[in-house]
């Protein structure tokens, strides 16, 4: 709550210093509601959305529980999403849909909601907190309104953040691969955290990828082993060359699977009973 309040009064601020000349300035002294209201419409039709914010919280309070306060509401929240302030814009969102949830604007606030979180959502080697709320966002505003105009884009949003975390994950097995078996074992920790990415991804173009580095893991997890080890692995790393080439069997990883396949053979030609 303090985070957001401080994104409001440094927006406020920015605001009052861009603005504080000019007939803006008889605006905002004005004690006519009724004047300010009109002007505050003005500027949203005629995209000031900085002058539209600011005049429109001054009325917030005056014309709480009224239908011109919902329209008010609804502006400063817009004005800010168009102003690319997506911080302050949740804020006065999450107002909307609290005080309004039957209201006018409701299915367009919902978007509004999620859009924001889908334009804060940042570089995948970064946490992915606001990508996460996104996809919240997205999958409740779908579920909600089916048939709303923008359900097309929130579906194309939220397969895209989808992909984010997926990519995500990806890079972490990557890391636990790189890791081998530093400090423990780390192919275990890529084969399961490639596995449960692809459980909380089905569709996700890298799950092939995914898949790659489970094999990979489980051929050098059986390469590195202590000779006690070795067969049990060298079985399970040969079965999931299997698994894969059925899942994959075009794969753009064909060289690779076939050198491992190679390598396992050698193996078990080597230690035949």
């Amino acid at each position: 709550m303090r985070k957001c309040l401080s994104f409001i009064l440094v927006s406020i601020a920015t605001m009052l210093v861009l603005t504080s000349c000019g007939g803006f300035g008889k605006v905002q002294r004005s004690t006519d509601n009724e004047y300010k209201y009109k002007m505050a419409k003005e500027y949203f039709a005629n995209e000031k959305w900085l002058n539209c914010a600011i005049i429109g919280q001054s009325l917030l309070q005056p014309f709480r529980g009224t239908e011109k306060g919902e329209e008010v509401l609804y502006m400063v929240c817009k004005s800010y999403v168009n102003n690319e302030d997506y911080p302050v814009a949740r804020t006065y969102i999450k107002s909307y849909i609290k005080s309004y949830p039957r209201g006018t604007y409701i299915e367009e606030e919902a978007f509004d909601l999620a859009y924001c979180y889908y334009k804060e959502s940042p570089d995948v080697k970064l946490d992915q907190e606001p990508t996460e709320a996104a996809i919240e966002a997205l999958e409740d505003f779908v579920a909600k309104y089916p048939s709303a105009e923008n359900a097309g884009l929130a579906k194309e949003m939220l397969i895209e953040m989808r992909e984010k975390l997926a990519e995500q994950q990806l890079n972490n097995v990557k890391l636990y691969y790189n890791l081998g078996d530093y400090r423990g074992n780390n192919y275990l920790s890529a084969i399961i955290t490639a596995r449960n990415a692809k459980k909380k991804f089905p569709d996700s173009r890298y799950n092939e990828d995914l898949s790659f580095y489970i094999l990979k893991s489980y051929y050098s997890q059986a390469h590195e082993s202590v000779e006690s080890k070795q067969y049990d692995r060298f079985i399970d790393a040969k079965d999931e060359c299997y698994s894969f080439l059925k899942e994959y069997p075009s794969t753009k990883y064909a060289k690779e699977v076939e050198a491992i396949q190679h390598k396992i053979e050698k193996y078990f030609e080597h230690h035949k009973n």
